[in-house]
């Protein structure tokens, strides 16, 4: 059967390869999230071992997300093959809309519906309960969906059982574990048995708990005894005995061949008492020792025996901390004891923000933005030594008042978009575009699946009046800004200059081409993208709207991609159940990049490519061509490449091409036609040929609200479907 193990936002490529190390190949990453595939031995597996996952949760239905379509579905649903009538249940539901305004009201309609289900059935309805209960049902409104999932866990993963006592604004053991993860923690105890795990400022200890079960090779999950799945119909006990003593066996075996040292420090002696107790009910007391003391010089413990190791730590901030100021110099003491006593180390911190992390006066090798509770914190990693030391001067030089105005602008638009951002999961978006007009440039961020994160800074050609040095100081100021907003180093911030192109220039790579992709995630789909050789990336942001809305239609339907560039749209249609596509193009640029793209999702030899002149193709296209369900013409604004019959001007050519279109589509389909010349006006008899639906304002995210003018978007369809 098909589960999802959701996690938190950004973990998502470690539980991949989490999942794929437990020996599960239909894997695939999406936003907070991993699907897989797996018997019931394997999905026990994954709820025992998983380290950084939240829950396990196998999907039963998904419907139209309105109050009346959920308890339909619910009441046409065979819950005795999931649920046991007599058990109490609990629903979690999240998400709301204009039909489905309150989450109780969702929940009672789904409970409504399983209560009629079970009466017509003839059998007694289970009793609902809001709180914790022995079977749980996990509802979510996605845009236009509902999906119903059974919970297999209960209770969250991250709740391991042993943190019965712990300080103010602890970690989650899930997040702990992606940290040490990140940092190397796994690759050090495999290399070495005799590894060193160091935490001066422990807290209640989460971080060296974690790191011990890790080197332990012990079952996060082991202690733990309430489990929704055991009252599941499915749950087979005796492979779940096995499990459980295999994971016995391995944590003996664990504990016989590891031989490392695992130590920390606090210094409040009270949260050392509660650290030790929390080791103690996670069975790894013995391999942990705790001082109370303040953080300096290496542990004689440690020093006596060990030349290197990990340091990981959350130093306190926030509400443990107090004033700021103090947050600060508790990071560049740290910083000074790291450079000074810790020489051949590796070092991994959690700070609040970027001025934080400045404050330890350290490069980082690496540095990653992750979700800590409701702050957006960051993580650093560093190799201590004697290169790694920067300048932390009170008098040094600052940024310049045009630098630090625009850092100032994208804190305030990163501020704007935040609950957005979070709420729909977006790692690819735009930060500024021209906000402020002396610094005319657009900046877009990238996440890649390692976290980390860049900027493309494309400056819109400055006018003739404007002096060559005066537009060249205001790009660096901008690049400067955007840096400081992000806390990026300048290798993060990449630069290019937008120009009208003309022929094959749109094709023709930079002067010394990388050949370098990232990856990155647009919800469920993964897509390579170029930063530096060509002018576009490989993922135009401001439509990704339309993508969305090509995912949510496409399911069962066959799919053509005219103009397709590197079949970004493509992807969303297969991953939303297209049954078929036809993805064209002229560029062997872009086919070869689409054919990564489709690689990287595993698509099936039903989605296909092909390089044609689109415009020709349209005119002429073959016999067996359509008819198509839903179609997606997105043509340049203009090209005149001498592969092509003829020249494209968009606005003179786009009647012709949308008849061409309608003529492929079925009497029930939907052409989405859209382009990017801002001056663009729609041939009136098209409307009157065809009914059409302006869908500019829909396809239009907040981050694009600023410049709706960037592309026009229709909706095209038969007059009688």
């Amino acid at each position: 059967m098909r589960y999802f193990l959701s996690c938190a936002r950004g973990l998502e490529p470690l539980a991949e390869q989490e999942l794929q190390q437990f020996g599960l190949e239909s894997v695939k990453p999406t936003s907070a999230g991993v699907w897989f595939e797996a018997d019931i031995e394997a999905v026990l597996r994954v709820c025992l071992w998983t380290r950084v996952g939240s829950r396990v949760l196998l999907p039963l239905f998904d419907c139209e997300a309105t109050g009346d379509a959920l308890h339909g579905a619910a009441l046409d649903f065979d819950w005795a093959t999931h649920l046991q009538p007599k058990l109490p249940l609990a629903i979690d539901f999240s998400g709301t809309n204009d039909d489905i305004r309150h989450t109780r009201f969702g929940a009672l309609r789904l409970k409504d519906g399983i209560a009629d289900a079970y009466r017509t059935a003839g059998l007694a309805t289970p009793e609902i309960e809001d709180g914790p209960s022995v079977q749980r049902l996990s509802a979510r409104i996605e845009r236009r969906r509902i999906s119903v999932a059974l919970d297999l866990c209960g209770e969250g993963l991250h709740r391991r059982g042993y943190r019965e006592r712990q300080g103010i604004a602890p970690l989650r053991e899930t997040l702990a574990a992606a940290l040490l993860m990140r940092a190397g923690w796994l690759q050090m105890v495999a290399q070495d048995a005799q590894a060193a795990l160091y935490d001066p400022m422990c807290g209640s200890g989460t971080l060296l708990i974690e790191g011990a079960m890790m080197a332990l090779d012990r079952a996060p999950a082991l202690g733990r005894e309430d489990w929704a799945m055991q009252h599941w119909p499915l749950f087979d006990r005796s492979i779940w005995a096995n499990l459980v003593a295999e994971t016995d066996q391995r944590f003996d075996a664990g504990r016989a061949r590891w031989n490392g040292r695992i130590v920390g420090g606090d210094i409040d002696s009270r949260i050392i008492h509660a650290a030790r107790d929390n080791a103690s009910r996670a069975g790894v007391h013995g391999q942990i020792e705790f001082t109370a003391t303040a953080f300096g010089a290496l542990p004689p413990s440690l020093a006596a025996t060990v030349q290197n190791g990990l340091l990981i730590t959350n130093p306190p901030y926030g509400e443990r901390m107090g004033e700021r100021d103090q947050s600060l110099q508790t990071y560049r003491e740290l910083g000074e004891q790291l450079a000074q006593n810790f020489q051949g180390w590796r070092a991994a911190v959690l700070a609040p923000d970027e001025a934080h992390g400045r404050a330890t006066g350290l490069h980082s090798y690496r540095h990653t933005q992750v979700q800590n509770g409701n702050l957006d914190c960051r993580f650093y990693l560093f190799n201590i030594d004697p290169k790694v030391r920067i300048a932390v001067r009170a008098d040094g030089p600052k940024p310049s008042a045009g630098a630090e105005m625009v850092a100032a602008r994208i804190r305030k638009n990163r501020a704007r978009l935040k609950s957005w951002l979070q709420r729909e999961q977006i790692d690819c978006w735009r930060v500024y575009d021209a906000d402020i007009p002396e610094y005319s440039a657009a900046i877009d961020l990238y996440r890649d699946s390692e976290d980390s994160l860049w900027l493309v800074v494309q400056e819109y050609a400055a006018p003739a009046e404007i002096d060559e040095k005066v537009a060249r100081h205001r790009l660096n100021e901008l690049c400067t800004g955007a840096g400081l907003a992000f806390d990026l180093p300048p290798d993060r911030v990449l630069r290019k200059v937008r120009k009208r192109q003309k022929g094959s220039e749109q094709y023709r790579p930079a002067d010394n081409p990388s050949g370098r992709e990232i990856e990155v995630c647009e919800g469920p789909v993964r897509i390579g993208v170029n930063l530096t050789d060509y002018l576009d990336t490989g993922l135009f942001l401001d439509h990704r709207p339309v993508r969305r809305w090509i995912r949510e239609h496409a399911k069962g339907r066959r799919f053509l991609n005219l103009f397709c560039y590197t079949a970004v749209a493509t992807l969303h249609a297969a991953v939303g159940g297209a049954r078929d596509s036809l993805s064209l193009d002229m560029s062997n640029t872009y086919l070869g990049w689409a054919q990564r793209n489709f690689e990287r999702n595993r698509l099936s030899p039903w989605h296909r490519l092909q390089r044609v002149d689109c415009l020709a193709w349209l005119r002429d296209p073959p016999l067996d061509a359509g008819p198509f369900d839903l179609i997606l013409l997105d043509p340049p604004t203009f090209s005149n490449s001498a592969r092509m019959e003829d020249s494209l001007d968009v606005q003179r050519d786009h009647l012709i091409m949308i008849e061409g279109a309608m003529r492929l589509l079925a009497a029930d389909g939907t052409l989405v036609f859209s382009n990017n010349y801002r001056r663009f006006k729609l041939d009136p008899s098209i409307a009157e040929r065809f009914a059409v639906t302006d869908f500019h304002q829909e396809s239009l995210d907040p981050d694009f609200q600023r410049n709706p003018r960037i592309h026009t978007c229709f909706l095209i369809r038969h007059a009688t479907a």
